[in-house]
């Protein structure tokens, strides 16, 4: 007689029992990435014209580098459904045979990890880095990850996330490569070699199209296509990894990539993918365009100019330039956006707009200003004129606003200028373009000039800044409707994303992220956007107290 509390062969295991099972599978990848990563290092390239798969090999370690980055994308954009996706997961993996899957999976792996130690053993063997075992090594590396997965879940699940999630997964790797790109260019300052070369013979097209471009204007060229040099016997500039047009490539690639994902649902696809090689290709003849006029400016105006003003900025005038004009092409174009023909696209709300514009001119001034200077901003006035126009234009949209605050804004506006100088480094202030530019200056022009500083710092600036991020894209990421969202509605995606996106706007980008944090509180407090400004403005002012009477221009650098 079989006992009434046997259990069933097919019943379902526990929700506990499913995270053990899944912590023990995360646990055993994590150790086969140690051992293999930390064991072996790729081989170095002895000629410069290695085969292709000996340059695979040695390009390799960066893999697990670009993986991580595209899961932590592909994990970003499919959150918002991650709820239903374990749900389905659990439902799916309860009463799988897993066992056998991850004894095939460790069988695989000790085969991968032998032809690794073959391969990778010092000194390596050459005949080894050959096209038949790179084949051979991809697809034991291949299979080992797809067995791990068939252990974590059936093939069925598998097979329906990538249909459900088929634009989300490539997306994210779309995200997570520029991201990779860019991490591995700014954080480290320099690329992996595997980068380096692979982006340096982006180089060797920019470098023959700015050679047709400045053949327009000069004839007498300095072209040394070995050394990636072009220019004048006055003025030359190398073209190479940065030059190769790789950062605006990557931007353009996250910002169309996010774009997409936000506004899924009023554009077309698969048409809207146009849009990727539409901006990419329009980003490289910008950068092209870009080096030509630098060389330009260089060679018959000002070598300052060129090197500092306009090698800075032009590249984000023209990558802000095609953005604004994907999103405008998207929306204008049938071929891109979902409406049907009869159904009149819609315009920006007055609100937006409102909020939006005076921070949008700020960043427009800023750009061109600081791309005709050679380090001293000397048309600095002009952002505050501009800025002034602009909030005047929209004057009566801000009425509806309350402008009511409390004492807690300054006093949060206070903390924010501590936190600011205590991650201020270390810098001689003297050997700054600002103060060596207001030396240069007359008296009554460098007090003029420190007036309109002291206003736009104080005043303009914080005004711009806080009605686009705490009075528009703190509620636009909650809701559509940003209109109907309550400035005290918190969410710690709006809340995140704002703040880093505020800190990135700034050079000390970690001082202004915890900045952005605290002038988010200070909105959340009572949900008066007055709140927020004010404790921006006391910041800035704490600052320019600070700068002027301690001659700390570093500050204002």
């Amino acid at each position: 007689m079989i006992s009434e509390y046997v259990m069933p062969v097919n019943m379902p295991v526990t929700s506990k029992r499913l995270a053990i099972r899944w912590m023990v599978l995360l646990a055993i990848m994590a150790f086969e990435l140690i051992v293999i990563t930390a064991r072996y290092e790729v081989p170095l390239l002895s000629v410069n014209n290695a085969n292709w798969s000996a340059w695979l090999f040695h390009f390799s370690k960066e893999i697990w580098s670009l993986s991580l980055w595209i899961f932590c994308a592909c994990f970003l954009i499919v959150s918002p459904r991650l709820k239903v996706i374990l749900g389905n997961l659990q439902e799916q993996s309860s009463d799988y045979r897993w066992l056998v899957w991850l004894a095939f999976h460790i069988l695989a792996f000790i085969a991968f990890a032998i032809i690794t130690a073959l391969i990778f053993e010092t000194p390596t063997n050459p005949t080894r880095l050959s096209a038949p075992w790179f084949t051979g090594w991809f697809a034991l590396a291949s299979a080992t990850l797809r067995l791990w997965l068939l252990a974590l879940a059936p093939g069925r699940f598998w097979l329906r996330l990538i249909r459900q999630e088929q634009m989300s997964l490539l997306l994210g790797c779309l995200l997570g490569l520029c991201a990779w790109m860019l991490i591995g260019m700014l954080v480290r300052q320099e690329a992996p070699l595997g980068q380096k070369e692979f982006w340096n013979s982006l180089a060797v097209p920019t470098l023959q199209l700015v050679h047709s471009l400045l053949g327009w204007v000069y004839s007498d060229l300095v072209y040394q296509p070995e050394r990636f040099l072009l220019g004048t016997a006055d003025f030359q500039v190398e073209i190479s990894y940065a030059c190769s047009g790789i950062e605006g490539i990557s931007l353009i690639t996250v910002f169309l990539a996010i774009y997409l994902w936000l506004f899924r649902k009023e554009l077309r696809f698969p048409q809207a993918f146009w849009l990727f090689p539409l901006g990419i290709i329009t980003v490289w003849l910008a950068n092209a365009l870009r080096i030509a006029i630098l060389v330009v400016i260089g060679a018959s105006f000002s070598s300052e100019i060129a090197a500092w003003g306009f090698h800075r900025q032009a590249g984000w005038i023209a990558f802000t330039l095609i953005a604004l004009g994907a999103i405008a092409l998207s929306n204008r174009l049938q071929f891109f956006a979902a409406t049907q023909p009869d159904v009149p696209v819609r315009t920006a709300k007055p609100l937006a707009a409102a909020l939006l514009v005076p921070f949008l001119v700020l960043m427009a001034v800023s750009m061109v200003s600081s791309a005709f200077s050679s380090g001293f901003d000397t048309l600095y006035p002009l952002r505050v004129v501009a800025i002034v126009i602009a909030l005047y234009y929209f004057r009566k949209a801000y009425a509806g606003l309350d402008w009511r605050w409390t004492w807690h804004a300054p006093a949060i506006g206070g903390a924010v200028f501590i936190i600011w100088i205590l991650l201020e480094p270390d810098i001689d202030s003297s050997k700054t373009a600002l103060s060596q530019g207001l030396a240069e200056l007359t008296s009554g022009s460098a007090a003029a000039w420190l007036v309109f500083r002291v206003l736009g710092s104080v005043i303009t600036v914080p005004l711009a800044e806080e009605l686009a991020f705490r009075g528009y894209l703190i509620r636009k990421l909650i809701a559509k409707d940003f209109e109907n969202v309550p400035l005290v509605q918190f969410s710690w995606f709006s809340f995140m994303l704002t703040s880093v996106l505020f800190g990135l706007l700034h050079e000390r980008w970690i001082a202004g992220t915890l900045a952005g944090m605290c002038y988010a509180l200070a909105l959340y407090r009572r949900g008066q956007i007055s709140d927020a400004v004010i404790a921006h403005m006391t910041t800035n002012a704490l600052i320019a107290i600070f700068v002027l009477t301690q001659a700390r221009w570093s500050l204002w650098s």
